[in-house]
């Protein structure tokens, strides 16, 4: 029982702190984004805004990843806690995708910034003009690594949510939060290929899914935490 009360704790730790770090992390690199320029008409302003705000940017992207890494362990504690088979085998999976690309997308999202404090002071417009060309391309790839992360963050709840309820081992409402989380996770990646589209509302419809998508996972993990953390005796293992 030693292992299972170990277990456990590992996963309401984790889950606690996958939670936290997320919110810590995504009210950071929000406060500091609102106010910033836009590229055009002036690229030089955008680029001397993203250095004044380049330590805050660092600190939230790696709490981001510090996050990813918690749910690398919670996909861990998630497979032993629902036994081993084909869909927890997937639910790992998924959420062990998720973590890597999202990490992946952090370390783009710094490499780009980084690159902006570091070469754009003194530059000629035509030399930052080249330099957002650049910078365009690397936001293309970061937005596709974020779409890859709410994929496979979305299947990883889903199947949480489809085991909890088939198993009865966690609260049948986390069960139903789980997939209500994995949906709004598919409203996310949805509103972004309208905005791929040009749909005008799209961008305005980001926002609160955004809101209301971090809310939920804040809750998601807060009660998963919880759940798991006095149920370590309902460890497979």
């Amino acid at each position: 029982m030693k292992m299972d009360r170990d277990w456990a704790r590992s996963g309401r730790l984790f889950a606690w702190a996958y939670g936290a770090l997320l919110i810590v992390a995504g009210v950071l690199v929000t406060i500091v984004s609102i106010g910033i320029p836009p590229t055009a008409p002036d690229l030089a302003k955008h680029y001397a805004y993203v250095r004044q705000i380049w330590p805050e940017l660092y600190i939230s992207f790696l709490l981001f990843m510090a996050a990813f890494v918690c749910l690398i362990v919670m996909a861990v504690v998630l497979r032993e806690f629902f036994g081993r088979g084909v869909r927890s085998e997937l639910l790992y999976t998924s959420f062990l995708a998720a973590a890597l690309v999202g990490m992946i997308w952090m370390l783009a999202q710094i490499g780009s910034a980084q690159v902006v404090v570091r070469d754009s002071p003194g530059m000629s417009t035509q030399d930052l003009n080249v330099l957002g060309a650049s910078s365009s391309i690397w936001s293309a790839v970061i937005n596709w690594l974020q779409r890859g992360y709410l994929l496979f963050a979305s299947l990883g709840t889903l199947w949480t949510g489809r085991l909890a309820l088939q198993q009865r081992s966690l609260p049948t409402g986390l069960g139903w939060l789980s997939i209500a989380l994995a949906i709004f996770y598919w409203l996310g990646l949805a509103n972004l290929v309208l905005f791929d589209a040009g749909v005008t509302f799209a961008n305005e419809l980001g926002s609160p899914l955004v809101a209301i998508g971090a809310v939920l996972a804040l809750v998601w993990s807060g009660w998963l935490g919880w759940a798991i953390g006095r149920s370590g005796g309902q460890f497979a293992t």
